[in-house]
């Protein structure tokens, strides 16, 4: 065997270790960043789980609410129909359950919150005697809805997919 010989097998020895070296590397950075993603799933999961349980109990505390006369029938078919329609939004095909979806269609175009405080005093007016107007009307229907929430239970987090 020749010196040259000698040297190109050192050379692709040398060669063989670094490529080695930046292979080791490149696999253990993969792994890093793996565990890093799956811990950000992980964290997503709980994050998902805990928005969707404050939900549950939002809704609960809502139909308890209307239930007792402490929320207007409206104002609590808008916020069941924002927060069911986020987590199942079939329920409210329900037909037991169909009222809370028509109230919201028939107020949605009623303005809240800032919007609300802008209005004149006669469209206030205008607005919530219609308002008291459609309640009165439905009021069976959204109590008896109110009483299909009370009993309903809703999935556990960990079976939705």
């Amino acid at each position: 065997m020749s010196q040259t010989d000698i040297i190109i097998i050192a050379l692709l020895s040398l060669f063989c270790l670094i490529m080695l070296k930046v292979v080791l590397f490149l696999w253990w950075r993969q792994q890093a960043r793996l565990k890093e993603n799956q811990q950000r799933i992980k964290n997503l999961q709980v994050m998902l789980q805990e928005q969707y349980q404050h939900r549950v109990e939002s809704i609960q505390i809502i139909v308890n609410a209307m239930d007792e006369g402490q929320c207007e029938l409206t104002e609590g078919c808008i916020r069941l129909r924002m927060l069911i329609s986020q987590i199942d939004a079939e329920l409210l095909k329900q037909e037991k359950l169909a009222i809370i979806d028509f109230i919201y269609a028939q107020t949605e175009h009623m303005p809240i919150k800032e919007d609300w405080k802008k209005l004149d005093k006669k469209v206030k007016t205008k607005l919530t005697n219609e308002r008291y107007a459609l309640e009165g009307q439905h009021r069976s229907a959204i109590e008896k809805a109110v009483k299909v929430l009370k009993q309903h239970v809703f999935a556990d987090f960990s079976t939705l997919h």
